[in-house]
């Protein structure tokens, strides 16, 4: 009697490998959900006080009392051209020959114009409306 329950106990399975099964399956399920929670928590190392990045592009919008103006960047000659936002008429260019400098990339903000280029090292700024460029004060 003794050789048959010896031969059952032995062809049952291991109660050991079906925990085994179990905890495999409950890691497998807790590293997944660690890694969605990195993916979807914020980030830690930015700083609240930092602003997000200024959108730069080849387009702005700029409108005040007496002017609705769309500023567009010719890549092809490295100018600004201002069109009226009303009726989409170009109103002037501006760019090397103005004295401003090669522009690939413009940026608005308030009454100032930020002009980058890969050409020219510097960030120009330009006055709005007059599109003239300001030289800043060093501190």
């Amino acid at each position: 009697m003794s050789m048959q329950m010896a031969l059952r106990r032995s062809a049952r399975p291991h109660t050991w490998v079906r925990g085994s099964w179990r905890l495999v399956q409950w890691l497998t399920l807790a590293v997944l959900a660690a890694w969605m929670l990195h993916l979807y928590w914020p980030s830690t190392a930015t700083d609240d006080a930092a602003s997000p990045p200024a959108p730069v592009s080849p387009l702005v919008h700029w409108k005040d009392a007496g002017h609705d103006w769309l500023l567009v960047v010719d890549q092809a000659t490295h100018e600004l051209v201002v069109y009226d936002a009303n009726d989409g008429r170009p109103l002037q260019r501006v760019g090397t020959v103005s004295g401003a400098g090669p522009i690939d990339s413009i940026f608005g903000e308030g009454n100032w114009l930020i002009a980058t280029s890969q050409q020219h090292p510097l960030v120009q700024v330009l006055s709005l409306p007059g599109l003239q460029p300001v030289t800043l004060a060093a501190r």
